[in-house]
């Protein structure tokens, strides 16, 4: 007679992440910091996705280093790379590559590789894609520096590289570019915000200057629709504004909170 027990439910990717303490997830990965809810965003376009052997390019693990403080990196992810680790388990197919300014070879090993560049360099960042054997990804993070000139620097280089009709990320989507007068390592005053610029590609189908996105003209095109999301975080701790506002030096991700937090950038199939 068949075996009629019922098959154990597999864990969701709010449950994986939030074990490996991203905060990506719905539990906060340390005292004071927020956790954005981007998981229950990614679940409704990777589910499909599980179990096919797909190929994740990340940019940016909150791996400690010389190159760039990493201040979240505590607890379960002492070491940074936790969404690494995350779409390791809720992938068991997939090829998964991550790019950080630190070194980060401890990830690496069985569908993990990863490599060290700067996401704010173009020619970097080129350097690091021709060595991957992945001609085309599909699926792309940005959860690099959060500054809107690499967000767009990378989104210049990186975007040509997803496969057609798959999913581009962007998270941390802030008020600090150009006219926002915000201050600190995230901001810019060069270049709009990221935030902003996608705005505009929503209302026109082209990007506003000034940016730094290379070859807008042609990226352009590529991109069949946006969607700007707010993720329903969880509340964070009383008085953590505070503290995130003297962490970050000024840099605004308390005023973002209250906008679009997360971009979902679908390419064109043709």
């Amino acid at each position: 007679m068949p075996d009629q027990t019922p098959a154990t439910p597999r864990p969701s990717l709010t449950e994986i992440a939030n074990r490996y303490g991203t905060d990506k997830g719905t539990v906060s990965p340390l005292p004071g910091w927020p956790a954005h809810n981007y998981t229950a965003v990614y679940e409704a376009h990777f589910e499909p996705l599980r179990d096919r052997p797909i190929s994740i390019l990340e940019i940016g693990l909150g791996v400690p280093g010389d190159h760039w403080e990493v201040r979240m990196a505590k607890g379960r992810n002492e070491r940074g790379g936790a969404s690494l680790r995350t779409w390791e388990e809720y992938f068991p197919s997939a090829r998964i590559y991550g790019i950080d300014i630190n070194p980060a070879s401890h990830l690496d090993g069985g569908r993990i590789a990863t490599f060290q560049a700067n996401q704010g360099d173009a020619a970097s960042l080129r350097a690091v894609l021709d060595r991957i054997p992945e001609t085309h990804f599909d699926i792309i993070i940005d959860d690099g520096s959060h500054r809107p000139d690499h967000q767009q620097t990378t989104l210049g280089v990186c975007f040509p590289r997803l496969r057609p009709g798959a999913h581009y990320f962007i998270e941390d989507l802030l008020a600090n570019g150009k006219g926002d007068r915000a201050t600190g390592r995230m901001a810019c005053d060069a270049v709009l915000s990221t935030r902003r610029l996608l705005r505009g590609w929503i209302e026109t189908g082209e990007f506003e200057t000034p940016h730094a996105i290379e070859n807008a003209e042609e990226l352009a095109p590529m991109i069949a629709e946006v969607a700007l999301c707010v993720p329903k975080a969880r509340r964070p701790p009383r008085g953590w504004r505070a503290r995130i506002r003297r962490m970050f030096r000024d840099s605004p991700p308390q005023r973002a909170s209250r906008g679009e937090q997360l971009a979902v950038i679908r390419k064109r199939e043709t």
